[in-house]
């Protein structure tokens, strides 16, 4: 698993340009790149679509985390490294999180430029932790193999999600879950991805339950509501910690993400409709659509 044979293969075609490149490409498998890209979908395009694909993208990361702790392989050597990089290595998150994210668009669109698109965007961003000798190869191949094999149960277990669901039981549901995931991993980036997958389905019910906002809105509106929602969903990451680095353990990140994640689903729609960005459509909650 520590063979650096093909890194160091790699390395010889290295060249300053071509390191920025590759920077820019793994930038499209980071975290904040994920918390601009899934509140878009949210907010602007289809929010019942949208609440899936963050609830599914949450728990592929969770799943990767979990599995980088059980593991515990360390990074390729750090003289190898061309950007810094903490953790653990087996399996590639980046591989994992771009086949979850391009794979879920794909199979929602059903085209075959979707298909090609994910596939190269797949490519390009796991190659890009190879040059830049952050992962092994087969910290690569495990990622996407994970990746894949958890949209093919996605494909399974949605078809038996209830497309109706009383707000009790989606409140209910989505803490108890949350509770078991958290108290299986509760170390890592676990408390991170169940606490935004908590307060992103929390306030996904609390939403619906009150305004309803819809995403459709004009060039002028729709830019003001992702300027508005991306500012207070950075704005209270940077704010919040402190605060939350105060409660014990990992608690504090838990809290955090939650209330990201609430903010995300229900504080910016709310704020939307406030300002008359969006319009309410206020009915009886149901379940997301499936992808």
């Amino acid at each position: 698993m520590a063979d650096t044979s093909f890194i160091l293969w790699v390395r010889q075609f290295a060249q300053p340009w071509l390191t920025n490149v590759f920077l820019g490409i793994t930038a499209l498998g980071s975290v904040e790149y994920y918390m601009v890209a899934l509140p878009i979908v949210y907010w602007l395009i289809n929010k019942r679509f949208g609440i899936r694909f963050a609830a599914f993208f949450a728990f592929s990361a969770y799943i990767n985390s979990a599995l980088k702790y059980l593991f515990a392989v360390p990074r390729p050597p750090e003289e190898l490294r061309l950007t810094v990089q903490e953790g653990y290595s087996f399996p590639s998150g980046h591989a994992q999180g771009s086949t979850t994210f391009w794979g879920f668009l794909a199979l929602h669109l059903r085209k075959g430029w979707a298909w090609a698109g994910a596939a190269v965007l797949i490519a390009l961003i796991s190659f890009s932790r190879i040059y830049l000798g952050v992962h092994y190869p087969i910290d690569i191949l495990v990622g996407i193999a994970v990746g894949a094999l958890l949209l093919g149960g996605y494909q399974v277990v949605q078809a038996r999600i209830p497309q109706n669901m009383p707000l009790k039981t989606w409140f209910w549901g989505g803490l108890a879950a949350a509770l078991a995931l958290y108290l299986i991993h509760p170390t890592g980036d676990g408390p991170v991805t169940v606490g935004f997958m908590l307060g992103a389905l929390l306030g996904y019910a609390v939403e619906v339950g009150t305004v309803d906002f819809s995403p459709k809105g004009t060039l002028t509106q729709n830019a003001l509501k992702l300027l508005l929602g991306i500012a207070g969903l950075f704005g209270l990451r940077f704010l919040l910690k402190p605060i939350t680095n105060q409660l014990p353990g990992t608690t504090g990140d838990l809290l955090r993400y939650t209330i990201l994640g609430f903010w995300t689903a229900c504080g910016a729609p709310l704020l939307f409709v406030g300002l008359g960005l969006a319009k309410s459509e206020k009915h009886t909650l149901t379940a997301p659509p499936a992808a």
